[in-house]
């Protein structure tokens, strides 16, 4: 099948498209003017050139002679006005998902995010209504409920099959923002795990997410959304030894009490402090689930998807972390 896509040069769209045309499948990918395009062009994705919020009948034109459409772009805690993030997510969403309806696309899996869930909604499951609470500066997780409520939307007035898909926080080769984060943390002389380090985190591999997705293509009809959140338990500690494992460090911890930890975090955001690299992100969220279990258990995609994720997290953190130092640190230097 030909598959059109958008957010290819992204974390999930990257190792999407690389996973699809492994798989036998074509694809091709929307890209900006300014986008880096070297990987996609490496693996041999087709580029048409555009963006998600042009005009209905130019992203038609783009999208004619693909069965399937998955959307993936979007600002993901990107700093910026309301207006600006929801041109892309919300307004975006609807413009692609019309588009694919338009060229007679057969289905459209739109990526959305567990940020929809609000602290009250976390763990209910796929098939219970998200609420909007959540605070107004968190314009990522607003986003991308209306982004949700747009397809839905598209898909009751043009009859276009959409699936949703929430992943939680994605990691891998490509990563701008857990990697990152991880790999600064991994360069301190004493890294924290909170409430003890033995917790499961919702944090999953961008190469098992894609063959959620791809398994995602091959179902027919739509009305689905499915959480992507645990691919394999990974646990708070794990997460830092393996990624440091990849980055050649030994790292040594310190264990901050449970309290401590989100008494502080709640400190921090009421002075207006954000997530380092995610300021939109609320420290508190980050902390609540930093020291919590995995509520995004993934149940669904499992049974119904019949979801068997074939990357552990042992040796996906090493090669994500063996990519970060030859892509972002000097040899023999640390990061600045």
């Amino acid at each position: 099948m030909r598959v059109f896509l958008t957010g290819a040069t992204g974390l999930v769209g990257s190792h999407l498209a690389d996973h699809l045309i492994r798989s036998g499948h074509d694809v091709r990918a929307l890209v900006r003017p300014t986008s880096d395009r070297s990987f996609l062009s490496g693996i041999g994705a087709e580029l048409v050139e555009g963006d998600v919020t042009d005009p209905v009948d130019m992203l038609a034109d783009r999208m004619r002679g693909c069965c399937r459409v998955v959307h993936g772009a979007a600002l993901v805690y990107a700093s910026g006005e309301w207006e600006t993030v929801a041109r892309v997510n919300v307004v975006g969403t609807a413009r692609v998902l019309a588009a694919a309806a338009r060229s007679a696309v057969k289905k459209a899996v739109h990526i959305s995010s567990v940020a929809v869930y609000s602290e009250h909604s976390e763990g209910e499951g796929e098939e219970s209504s998200f609420t909007d609470a959540s605070p107004e500066s968190d314009h990522y997780a607003r986003s991308k409920r209306e982004a949700e409520r747009e397809a839905r939307r598209v898909e009751r007035k043009t009859g276009l099959p959409v699936t949703i898909v929430r992943p939680a926080a994605v990691y891998g080769e490509r990563d701008r923002l857990v990697t990152p984060a991880i790999a600064r943390m991994l360069r301190l002389p004493l890294i924290p795990l909170l409430g003890g380090g033995g917790n499961t985190l919702p944090l999953v591999y961008a190469g098992n997410v894609a063959v959620a997705i791809g398994r995602a293509l091959e179902t027919e009809g739509g009305g689905d959304t499915y959480d992507l959140g645990m691919d394999h338990p990974l646990t708070q500690r794990q997460l830092f030894e393996f990624q440091a494992h990849g980055m050649g460090l030994r790292p040594r911890f310190v264990r901050l009490p449970r309290r401590l930890a989100t008494a502080g975090t709640r400190c921090l955001g009421w002075l207006g402090v954000g997530t380092p690299g995610a300021r939109q992100l609320p420290l508190e969220r980050v902390a609540r689930i930093a020291v919590g279990e995995n509520p995004y258990v993934s149940r669904r995609a499992h049974e119904v998807l019949r979801w068997a994720p074939p990357h552990q997290h042992r040796a996906a953190l090493q090669r994500t972390g063996h990519w970060w130092v030859g892509h972002h640190e000097k040899p023999g230097q640390k990061e600045s």
